[in-house]
């Protein structure tokens, strides 16, 4: 529709879809406050130039703040990308910056489709999620030239700035780490009072 409405292709039209979101924030807000619902998730467009890096995005997130909502974004950590060093680094990075820009809000990193690791994966990706050292060491191990070199620099300047936020696993297809996530939450909304638990 916005394609044809705006005669631009799909990648045009994501992006104003995204944009026009926030023309929906009043009609968006009546239906949350008609359901009173404890919890909401909204997901957002899986690419974070449509939501995180545009104006709209924080907009919007600080806009479905109101009343006694409170908001935090949930930042997701493809477990098959993040299983090299490199691959956790860059993932780092895209957290941070996503932290960065939605600076007001509580951001919650989540380990996703741990149902496809093993054991020993997940407990490896947690440790390098708030050991930065073990980080760097398998930096060392496991990656070559100027990745490597690239990837010990940037990892050095995690040891320097300190852990991001959490790393949670999580499964929501065999529903691993829900009741962490749900904690996790209760945490940064500062309530002792929860059906959840």
């Amino acid at each position: 529709e916005v394609m044809e409405e705006y005669g631009l292709g799909p990648n045009g039209a994501m992006i104003l879809a995204s944009d026009l979101m926030v023309n929906y924030l009043d009609d968006l807000k009546d239906e949350i406050d008609e359901y009173n619902p404890d919890w909401i998730f909204v997901d957002t467009a899986g690419q974070l130039e449509l939501f995180a890096f545009r104006e709209t995005g924080p907009l919007i997130a600080s806009t479905l703040g109101f009343g006694s909502i409170q908001r935090a974004v949930t930042f997701l950590f493809d477990s098959n990308f993040v299983l090299r060093p490199n691959g956790f680094i860059s993932t780092l990075l895209l957290a941070a910056s996503v932290q960065f820009r939605f600076k007001d809000i509580s951001q919650i990193n989540l380990l996703s489709k741990v149902d496809l690791l093993d054991e020993n994966q997940i407990e490896m990706l947690l440790n390098w999620s708030h050991d930065f050292q073990a980080l760097g060491e398998s930096t060392n191990e496991r990656e070559k030239g100027l990745i490597r070199e690239l990837s010990m620099l940037i990892s050095e300047v995690f040891i320097q700035m300190g852990s991001t936020s959490e790393l949670i696993s999580c499964s929501v297809r065999e529903a691993n780490g829900l009741d962490f996530l749900f904690a996790y939450l209760q945490r940064i909304f500062d309530s002792d009072e929860s059906k959840f638990y």
